[in-house]
């Protein structure tokens, strides 16, 4: 009996120093820095927009990568991009500020009715009044992670009005009769 216990005893001692001997070996990925995009547009100082052109481009906006940098080189992984457009002065802060998802394209071209319609529908501008707004690229891996902004570009834009689609009478005046006016089916 006292050599069968010797025996585990002496067995037990080895598996416990065996799992004591055993380094845990762990190759940690760490994200070491990246460069910010460097965003760059095909205008200058506005962007011009008219309901006659509508189809023709406004604006291109390019940027390059960021090469996100890990203790174990460049990232394989896919960049993701939001092109941000926003108010002057609002930081990029505006509830109602337009965020484009663009997925892993390096570029964006704007015709001149989309451009016109995230101001108007998006950010609520007003037509036919200058505004100054800002475009800015976020670059980030999967799930957010790691954002980094590129330079901010300042444009001034003239949102146009869209007209009706049905063309209003030559007196300007239109007029409803029924049920649901006063004046029912006899208002002139």
């Amino acid at each position: 009996v006292m050599k069968k216990m010797s025996k585990i005893f002496i067995f037990s001692a080895l598996i416990l120093s065996g799992m004591l001997a055993c380094k845990k070996e762990e190759n940690r990925v760490i994200f070491t820095g990246g460069t910010a995009p460097a965003l760059t547009a095909s205008v200058a100082d506005s962007i011009p927009l008219s309901y006659a052109t509508q189809d023709n481009e406004a604006l291109q906006l390019s940027w390059t990568n960021p090469n996100y940098q890990f203790n174990t080189g460049i990232s394989s992984l896919n960049v993701n991009y939001n092109v941000e457009i926003d108010t002057a002065g609002a930081n990029f802060t505006n509830s109602n500020r337009e965020v484009l998802s663009l997925g892993t394209d390096l570029s964006r071209t704007f015709t001149q009715g989309a451009f016109n319609d995230y101001l108007l529908n998006q950010r609520q501008l007003k037509p036919s009044i200058s505004h100054n707004v800002e475009v800015r690229v976020t670059a980030f891996l999967v799930g957010g992670a790691e954002p980094l902004m590129s330079n901010v570009l300042k444009f001034t834009v003239t949102p146009f009005a869209i007209p009706p689609k049905v063309t209003p009478p030559a007196s300007g005046n239109l007029y409803i009769v029924g049920s649901a006016v006063s004046g029912g089916w006899n208002n002139p």
